[in-house]
């Protein structure tokens, strides 16, 4: 029955949103029997004549219109630990997306504040970076996998989908209160010293510390895994070619702390 009440009102919201209520209603009434329990349809055929029904799912505060609906004794205040657990499992959804990208934003996360705490940022920037790590690639939800998978090299078309998921990324945290504070942070993770990354082009002193953080994580973990085009790269090698891009792509500061956690750690 949850699945069931789920469908419709999926359904339910497409029509609304290309033809308004009419549409919707219209659209549930053809379905009964055949897509959706008659029982359902009627239900929602009640909702006809509610007019603040059909406001609230106009409002701009739609959001604080829902919770106002949840039944007081079910609330739950979320504390920052809770928050971080969110956070992890939104990063493992994002991870199983592809089969190449299985536990990379667990260890991107992990590299990020193990470089990080060689900084000197307090316990509550630690978190914050720890949870801009995790959520870096939210935005690759919006991008097909058959462009994710590809085996070979991505044409011009799709290497600007790929280039689409930080700006994504930056919009979707954005959108949430608890997280619009990383937004920033996260989605700036593929831009360069040099301003010759994306999707801004922004370069220098306009890249936080914290993303330079993320971004040589992410870089690190990319190329000692598995990807589609290539097999994993070494420890020494991946080394190698970020030094390669310090004062370009990547912070020396940053490489300095990744090598300290590689050698204190016995990844080399």
């Amino acid at each position: 029955m949850y699945s069931q009440i789920a469908l419709i009102a999926q359904v339910f919201d497409v029509f609304f949103q290309v033809g308004g209520a009419g549409a919707a209603l219209e659209e549930i009434r053809k379905r009964s029997g055949s897509w959706f329990d008659p029982v359902l349809v009627r239900l929602c055929l009640t909702l006809q004549d509610d007019t603040h029904f059909w406001a609230m799912l106009e409002s701009p505060d739609i959001d604080d219109e829902l919770m106002k609906l949840e039944p007081s004794e079910y609330m739950m205040v979320v504390d920052e630990d809770q928050l971080d657990r969110i956070t992890e499992a939104f990063g493992m959804v994002v991870d199983v997306k592809s089969p190449f990208t299985h536990d990379h934003s667990t260890r991107v996360a992990r590299f990020s504040v193990a470089i990080a705490s060689q900084f000197e940022f307090d316990a509550k920037q630690l978190r914050q970076i720890k949870r801009a790590a995790y959520l870096h690639d939210i935005g690759k939800l919006g991008v097909s996998n058959c462009i994710l998978d590809k085996p070979g090299k991505l044409d011009a078309a799709e290497w600007e989908q790929i280039k689409r998921h930080p700006t994504l990324t930056g919009n979707i945290l954005g959108h949430l209160k608890p997280f619009a504070e990383i937004a920033s942070m996260s989605a700036a993770h593929h831009e360069k010293l040099d301003g010759s990354g994306y999707p801004l082009g922004i370069s220098g002193d306009q890249i936080s510390r914290e993303t330079r953080i993320i971004t040589i994580a992410d870089i690190f973990d990319a190329l000692t895994a598995a990807r589609p085009y290539r097999e994993a790269l070494g420890v020494s090698k991946s080394l190698a070619i970020i030094e390669s891009q310090i004062g370009s792509a990547i912070d020396a500061d940053c490489f300095e702390a990744l090598k300290i956690h590689v050698r204190e750690t016995g990844m080399a």
